[in-house]
């Protein structure tokens, strides 16, 4: 290994049983239990599932999100990393903790060799999609926020298509393959909205998590979407139900994907959950 671990990383290590001076933690890390190699990519959530109505079979990575392993993958990650996925159905359990931090580890301690795995699940999934008849799709960014396209990730495999939320404000350096397509995602920090509605005017699209003014239920917030959806729009801009499936890549471009706040999001208060002022007085918010 050619990098030291941070303090935070090392005792996450040592809470996972896990010595961080042992001179073969790279191999510990990259091993499951049974001695096989870790994998990377993680079957379809319910949502995925939804796209395969589509003819989209996809998986997804999950790495461990904001400072959750000691290494931060979210570089502008604010309130959402408390109200992450990782806080709702099979990412609760602490088997998904441990393997979200392990890849972490490995991809920070080892990017090289965990690229390399990565290419090869990536290789497998195309062609079992191929058999299948289906398009072959990956979120690389499931519970993380990083440049793939830096690293070559899409560039490998033009057919399959990438996708994912971000958090990172529109840079029109930043140029991505064109199989690669990233739906910002809003958040309660400053200035989060205005960087939103720049994705909708650069034609891309912005995802906000709704609740209704008073609500604390996902049923209230679930119906806060619909009521939305049948005004047609949010802040001026087009809106379509990101709950209806995953596949972001088929969303009508310069749309707000609106997502009904579930789990603790469905109770916050912060300003992750966004709820709508709307009055017919006032259409616009953004200038």
């Amino acid at each position: 290994m050619t990098r030291s671990l941070p303090d935070e990383a090392r005792t996450i290590l040592r809470a996972l049983g896990f010595d961080p001076d042992a001179p073969n933690l790279l191999d510990l890390i990259k091993h499951t239990a049974s001695g096989a190699v870790r994998g990377l990519l993680s079957s379809h959530t319910y949502k995925m599932t939804l796209g395969e109505g589509f003819g989209v079979l996809t998986k997804v990575m999950h790495l461990a999100p904001a400072t959750e392993s000691g290494i931060n993958t979210c570089a502008f990650a604010g309130n959402c990393a408390g109200l992450c996925c990782k806080t709702t159905g099979q990412m609760v359990p602490r088997r998904a903790f441990r393997a979200r931090v392990l890849r972490t580890l490995w991809w920070y301690l080892d990017p090289a060799g965990f690229l390399s795995k990565l290419d090869a699940e990536i290789r497998a999934h195309e062609h079992r999609s191929a058999r299948k008849g289906m398009h072959a799709a990956l979120r690389p960014n499931g519970t993380s926020d990083i440049l793939w396209e830096r690293h070559g990730v899409p560039q490998w495999h033009p057919t399959v298509t990438m996708y994912d939320y971000t958090k990172v404000p529109l840079d029109r350096r930043r140029e991505l393959p064109d199989n690669y397509t990233l739906t910002f995602s809003v958040s309660e920090t400053p200035g989060s909205m205005q960087r939103a509605i720049e994705y909708l005017r650069a034609g891309r699209n912005a995802a906000v998590v709704i609740q209704s003014q008073t609500g604390t239920k996902r049923r209230e917030a679930e119906a806060e979407v619909q009521r939305i959806l049948e005004r047609g729009e949010l802040l001026g801009f087009p809106v379509v139900n990101g709950d209806l499936h995953d596949i972001r890549f088929r969303d009508p471009a310069g749309s707000f994907v609106l997502l009904a706040a579930k789990g603790p999001a469905a109770r916050d208060t912060s300003g992750f959950t966004y709820r709508d002022a709307f009055t017919p007085r006032r259409r616009l918010v953004v200038a």
